[in-house]
């Protein structure tokens, strides 16, 4: 897994909390990676309904733009903490694409068709970023848990893959975390789109990893409520993911539309 990479996360903390320790392996091996944040538009009044107003109080933000700028500067300095520069693009988030997502079930359920022709979008959108270059690699999330934008960016990786780019799938967490069977039902959904999976030790990095969570100060309290130490939650997620080999992140590789490699 060496080389140019760009690590896309479909929100400001996905890759972060997903796969951290191996972007810093990155880095500190000189390969430059870099994290682009695909949801990421400046939401305006009208695109805040009743959903997204809940969602932003529970987040404990006033406003449209009170949300954009405290989840930048997180994502900055999470960004910075694992050794790489963050890009923003233009995209809603789902709670933000009129309604379509009006609830929890529906955030996180199926995919609307019509938003394939987004993921098509996206997959050129990110072919044409200044970073990339003809030999990068692309990590995208699995889509455990189901969230509409995890898949949405999943679609994304496998029209590279269909482009013949190295993509390769990381463990969304925390839903890993918390609900462990929503990995293999994710998998039984995905079938043949993705191989098997491949391990990463990051016992060199894991504590850059757990530092770059920390930066997401606005979203630790709610997307940890299921523990009172995400530290050591995480750290144990890890150390069960690698086994014999020490704590590690887990991939795999996203095969093209139709069965081509």
């Amino acid at each position: 897994m060496l080389g140019p990479s760009l690590f896309i996360q479909p929100h400001y903390d996905d890759v972060p909390l997903s796969c951290g320790g191996t972007l810093a392996l990155l880095a500190e091996g000189g390969h430059e990676p870099r994290m682009i944040t695909v949801f990421a538009s400046e939401p305006v009044d009208e695109m805040v309904g009743e959903f997204a107003a809940w969602k932003h109080e529970r987040w404990k933000v006033r406003d449209a733009e009170q949300v954009l700028a405290v989840r930048r500067q997180e994502d900055a300095e999470a960004a910075r903490a694992l050794g790489s520069s963050v890009r923003w693009l233009g995209l809603p988030d789902a709670i933000y694409r009129g309604e379509r997502y009006r609830s929890d079930p529906e955030l996180f359920g199926a995919l609307k068709p019509e938003e394939l022709e987004l993921a098509a979008h996206l997959a050129e959108e990110i072919r044409q970023l200044p970073e990339w270059r003809d030999d990068m690699q692309v990590f995208v999330p699995l889509g455990i848990g189901s969230h509409v934008d995890h898949q949405l960016v999943f679609e994304a990786g496998r029209h590279l893959a269909t482009a013949g780019v190295r993509v390769h799938a990381y463990e969304d967490c925390p839903y890993a975390i918390h609900t462990p069977a929503g990995v293999e039902a994710r998998l039984t959904a995905l079938g043949d789109a993705v191989g098997q999976p491949v391990i990463v030790p990051i016992a060199k990095t894991l504590q850059k990893r757990l530092d770059s969570i920390a930066c997401y100060r606005s979203q630790v309290p709610v997307i940890f409520r299921f523990t009172s130490d995400f530290r050591q939650t995480v750290t144990d997620f890890a150390l069960k993911t690698g086994g014999d080999a020490g704590p590690a992140e887990r991939f795999w590789p996203v095969h093209a539309y139709g069965g081509a490699r």
